[in-house]
C-alpha cells in the first residue's frame, strides 16, 4: 500500500498540492474479483487552504492520479 499511497502524492504534485490526505479504507478480495487479484478503494482529500477549490481543479488532479495509477500498476479503475 505504501508504494500506492506515494504514486498518488507524486502524480499529485508531492506534499504541497491540493491533495490533503490518501487513505485506504477498504480491501477486498474473494467472490467477484479475479483471482490473485484484490479490490482496493482509497478516500483523497482535496483541500485549498485559502480558498474553495472548483469541480474543474478536483478533477483535473483526480485524473491525474487515475492515470497514474493505470500507468504504473495498470490497474483496473472501477470508478
Amino acid at each position: 500500500m505504501a508504494e500506492l499511497s506515494r504514486t498518488i502524492w507524486k502524480a499529485a504534485g508531492g506534499r504541497d498540492s491540493l491533495l490533503e490526505s490518501v487513505e485506504l479504507f477498504d480491501e477486498y478480495s474473494g467472490s467477484g474479483v479475479p483471482e490473485g487479484q484484490r479490490s482496493l478503494a482509497f478516500r483523497l482529500t482535496y483541500r485549498a487552504g485559502d480558498r474553495t477549490l472548483t469541480e474543474a481543479e478536483v478533477n483535473e488532479l483526480h485524473q491525474r492520479i487515475r492515470d497514474s495509477l493505470v500507468e504504473k500498476y495498470a490497474v483496473t479503475l472501477r470508478s
